[in-house]
């Protein structure tokens, strides 16, 4: 009679791993006696007479000790365990121990192996791809197993945070960390992770899997071919080139960073790559082939749930032509461009703010191939943009907070991510697409997107296009052109029919009218909400489409403060006591007893005669923003705060200039027939949500407004007493102290986002007053 199967499994295993094996006759003995199958004490019998042992029966007297077992009883045990299991068992069960233990067995080494920071991550990966590979169609590991395996291998791969580990091994699947392994750049040392931003996008990427396989989630979706730089590497980077003692640098003062990163910067631009890593990107680049590329932040602490740094380090398109060699220098340049940022005044105020100064960041890097399609030497998707599952800048009050907002832009998505230039992208409230922010057929025209950001691949770089000369050379090749394209026409805004004639280019209108009316709105609704739901926060997400696919790029968790609760505005205010009023995109909030208005009026600003000019001017809100005590001010400037192209449109500040205030307020000023546009949803502004910075844009040329130019244009300003330094901005940069302006009364400015109402008024001081700036009453 042949051997049965599992008989064969099980003396493979004894010869393999003999402690497996033992380990089987143990489960196998285990599960019997469950199904009264066998008994323990009859079985000691059996094993005494077996070996004509003479032992008292066990058990007869309770104060003495057991007999012991010896090595030749336990042997004996097994062999009765196996006579036993194939007397009373199926085959099929046996063989199911015989591998589930072994399964179990694997499972327990890539734990352990994960929490040995000394484990090369090769041996990581070889036993994760033997693990997978064992016996798959026939046993599944145990669920408190797998567990247990995930959250030791998010701990070494991707993050220590306890929050971020609770939920990613609910979700991040062990052949997950196969793709990351696979894709990784070998560093010297082995206690590297792939930082925030991969590890979210990985995270994000298991959550819409796992609710497909649920059938929660219908659409197809991609990331791009992505590789991972750890985070050790930049501390071999600052070893080699010995720059230790930049580390410390964020522990000096704001001042101090801002005059030395200029320097830092161009140390990391000038450094050397340890050789395994660049070996490891040069591996990389010729496996990948001449793909633009974009090379990502990914540190540590960003994109942690609770903590977005959002906008806060590089990231960096590089075209990825020519010689290995021109590539591979490009790639580096941009590296160490991205590890520079580090240090820059912004991230490091940022993490002041937050009490995390102290922790020790390090950079990863996230590599990914750019989306995108070539059209007559040029590379782009059809569109991209950013997303949020809740909608806080709202433009109407038939808007909801949990509707979601996409912004979207034709071509690469830098134009949806920061404000450039004059340009506009489309701004969609996802459960309402067809509600506007503008409406009127001459504004829809005003506020489109007339420049396209590409990558030229036949001079290697990154471009920025006219719409109408791009779609004069990529009409005829382009994809989705109802969706994404109107007409302009005799003061109308008409939908596009047919083929695309060369005499409708010039009125092209990038409107996503065709998109919006598609169930795309409603596609990524469903993406946010899956986030949302596994993540258990607010999350945005950056998105690409070809023209034939969805790719997700980044996903982050925003901790969002609860809304403050409604308080309407009050009705009896003097009309002296009247600063400025608001009646649209209002948000809930209330903040008291505010001592000082920082205002840039735009018709002083605009008169600004340099570019040169306008940068004092934001150095100085800087400089005031320090100055002032935190979250005692509220400031005020035009249209676009932190404006990045053309700074006519608005201050160019970074967050560390206006990190303090309590309130940001736009100021959008009537020029000729046409208001201009403020902020809605940038990345910028999801640093005022997360900090608990109120916002509010106000018209005040609007009849029904109020702007109290007494307070506001004819009072001193005691900026140069504050800072002496900046006295030649005094009639630009206006600090006014209300105290002094208002017989010691206090500003306080209700925000009722349920009427779309807003007003500050000056109110007498009280006695206990609470000092610490901003209150939800």
């Amino acid at each position: 009679m042949p051997e049965p199967r599992w008989r064969r499994q099980f003396n493979d295993l004894k010869t393999r791993r003999p402690e497996l094996a033992e380990r089987v006759c143990r489960k196998l003995l285990v599960d019997m006696q469950r199904q009264g199958l066998v008994d323990f004490d009859a079985l000691d019998e059996e094993v005494a007479l077996a070996l004509r042992l003479h032992e008292e029966r066990r058990g007869v007297d309770p104060n003495r000790p057991k007999p012991r077992i010896t090595p030749e009883s336990r042997v004996e045990l097994y062999r009765l365990a196996l006579e036993y299991a194939a007397r009373y068992l199926e085959p099929e069960e046996i063989s199911s121990v015989i591998l589930l233990t072994e399964k179990r067995q694997l499972a327990f080494e890539v734990s352990r192996m994960a929490e040995d920071a000394d484990t090369p991550l090769e041996a990581l990966r070889a036993k994760i791809v033997e693990f997978l590979s064992f016996a798959p169609a026939d046993t599944v590991a145990p669920r408190a197993d797998v567990i247990g395996t995930r959250a030791a291998l998010v701990r070494r791969l991707m993050t220590d945070q306890l929050d971020f580990i609770a939920v990613a091994k609910k979700f991040v699947r062990i052949r997950d960390f196969q793709y990351v392994l696979d894709h990784m750049i070998p560093t010297a040392g082995n206690q590297g992770r792939i930082g925030g931003k991969a590890a979210g996008l990985m995270l994000a990427r298991s959550i819409l899997i796992r609710a497909a396989r649920q059938g929660r989630f219908e659409g197809e979706f991609s990331i791009p071919e992505s590789f991972f730089l750890p985070s050790n590497g930049i501390l071999e980077f600052i070893e080699l080139n010995g720059l230790e003692e930049i580390i410390n640098l964020k522990y000096g003062t704001m001042e101090e960073i801002r005059e030395e990163f200029p320097l830092v910067e161009r140390l990391f631009k000038s450094g050397t790559f340890p050789p395994i890593v660049r070996q490891g990107l040069r591996d990389m680049l010729e496996r990948i082939g001449e793909k633009p590329l974009v090379v990502r932040s990914s540190s540590l602490l960003e994109d942690r749930i609770g903590h977005a740094f959002s906008g806060k380090y590089k990231s960096l398109f590089i075209a990825n032509r020519g010689t290995i060699e021109r590539r591979l220098k490009e790639l580096e340049d941009a590296i160490s461009e991205v590890y520079a940022s580090i240090f820059h005044p912004d991230p490091i105020e940022y993490r002041r703010d937050r009490g995390l100064l102290d922790f020790q960041e390090q950079m990863g890097i996230l590599i990914q191939v750019v989306v995108g399609k070539e059209y007559s030497d040029l590379l782009l998707p059809a569109f991209a943009g950013v997303a949020f599952s809740r909608c806080e800048m709202r433009w109407s009050p038939r808007i909801r907070r949990t509707d979601g907002m996409a912004r979207l832009v034709l071509g690469l998505g830098t134009r949806a991510v920061d404000r450039t230039g004059s340009d506009f992208p489309v701004l969609v409230a996802l459960e309402q697409p067809t509600l506007r922010a503008v409406q009127q057929p001459t504004e829809i025209f005003r506020y489109s997107q007339r420049t396209v950001d590409v990558v030229d691949l036949k001079r290697g770089c990154f471009e920025a296009l006219d719409l109408e000369k791009l779609m004069g050379r990529i009409a005829k090749e382009f994809p989705m052109k109802r969706e994404i394209f109107s007409i302009y026409r005799d003061g109308q805004i008409m939908p596009l029919w047919g083929v695309l004639r060369k005499q409708d280019i010039p009125d092209l209108v990038v409107s996503f009218d065709g998109l919006l009316e598609s169930p795309f709105p409603a596609k990524l609704k469903n993406i946010l909400d899956l986030l949302e739901e596994g993540l258990g926060e607010p999350v945005d997400i950056e998105f690409a489409h070809d023209g034939e696919n969805f790719f997700l790029l980044q996903c982050r968790a925003l901790s969002l403060a609860s809304s403050a609760r409604r308080v309407p505005v009050p009705r009896d205010i003097p009309p002296e006591d009247r600063v400025f009023s608001a009646d649209r995109f209002v948000q809930m909030a209330q903040l008291e007893d505010l001592e000082y208005i920082v205002l840039v009026d735009p018709r002083d600003y605009e008169k600004l005669p340099t570019a040169e000019a306008m940068r004092r001017v934001a150095a100085g809100v800087g400089a005031v923003n320090r100055a002032l005590p935190a979250r005692r001010f509220i400031l005020m400037g035009p249209g676009r705060w932190g404006s990045r192209g053309d700074i006519r449109l608005g201050v160019p500040v970074s967050y560390s200039d206006i990190c303090h205030t309590s309130l940001l307020i736009e100021v959008a000023r009537m020029k000729g027939n046409y208001r201009p546009d403020v902020s809605f949803g940038t990345h910028f502004f999801q640093d005022l949500v997360e900090a608990k910075i109120a916002y509010l844009p106000l018209y005040p040329d609007e009849e029904q407004n109020i702007w109290n130019e007494e307070i506001l244009n004819c009072s001193p300003s005691v900026l140069a007493d504050i800072l002496p330094e900046y006295a030649d901005l005094e009639q630009v940069l206006r600090v006014i102290h209300i105290p002094e302006v208002a017989e010691g009364k206090l500003l306080h400015i209700i925000m009722d986002g349920e009427s779309d109402e807003a007003l500050a008024f000056l109110v007498p001081q009280r006695k206990n007053r609470n000092t610490g700036g901003y209150d939800e009453f």
